[in-house]
């Protein structure tokens, strides 16, 4: 069947994701770019230049080996761009410090657990907490698009980052279109091979770590990760 014809179907929120249990597996970093095929590494946050960021993507053997089944699965002369796999916790409190500051400015009125709470909503706090590591220092959460032949990333609908509601992965689910037709495809590969996605942002996706353990009903794989050398 046509995956772009598969509607999302409605996704599980992950609140409650640092209460899943971890039963972790001795499993290596693998960079991004030794996937090969139609896989493309991309790591934005280095483009950037944000602080610790590593200059190649990287992701749990596993995850990378999903992935590479996952890219398989995809028309021919479309590719998979990897914008970020491994975070390191540099990088995630660079990121949600950030952001906070941006909802500061915009809500000056709101009380700083309020603040806290709506910046979670796309970026997960940079805690340290072994039970409870942010799921991009596991190396199993993965953020990726779709890109044409060469890797130019296609258009699903927003921006990488862009923390608005447009960006939920089932937000474009009654605008047909290009776009959304893009969004069904990503999340068809994903889930073929296991992954899940992330409801707010249609970039994301998890395997292994605790967002993956919530919605799939075990326990997470993948502890934090050292950052690789």
């Amino acid at each position: 069947m046509d995956r772009t014809l598969r509607p999302i179907p409605r996704l599980a929120a992950t609140n409650g994701w640092r209460d899943v249990p971890i039963d972790p597996v001795d499993e290596p970093l693998v960079r991004v770019a030794d996937i090969g095929g139609p896989v493309r590494d991309a790591p934005q946050y280095h483009l950037r230049g944000l602080p610790g960021a590593t200059a190649r993507g990287w992701l749990r053997e596993g995850v990378a080996d999903r992935l590479a089944r996952a890219a398989a699965a995809l028309p021919d002369g479309l590719t998979l761009v990897v914008w970020d796999g491994y975070r390191t916790i540099v990088t995630q409190a660079a990121l949600y410090d950030a952001y906070l500051d941006e909802l500061t400015m915009v809500h000056p009125d709101w009380p700083a657990d309020a603040l806290e709470e709506a910046a979670a909503r796309y970026v997960t706090p940079p805690s340290r907490a072994v039970a409870a590591p942010p799921p991009h220092l596991t190396g199993g959460a993965v953020d990726l698009t779709i890109g044409d032949g060469d890797g130019r990333p296609l258009d699903l609908g927003t921006d990488f980052d862009a923390f608005v509601p447009e960006a939920g992965a089932r937000a474009l689910e009654e605008l047909p279109g290009r776009a959304r037709d893009l969004r069904r495809l990503l999340f068809w590969v994903m889930a073929e091979q296991g992954f899940t996605a992330y409801l707010e942002e249609w970039w994301h996706f998890d395997l292994g770590d605790q967002f993956w353990g919530l919605v799939r009903g075990c326990a997470a794989r993948y502890p934090g990760a050292d950052a690789p050398e």
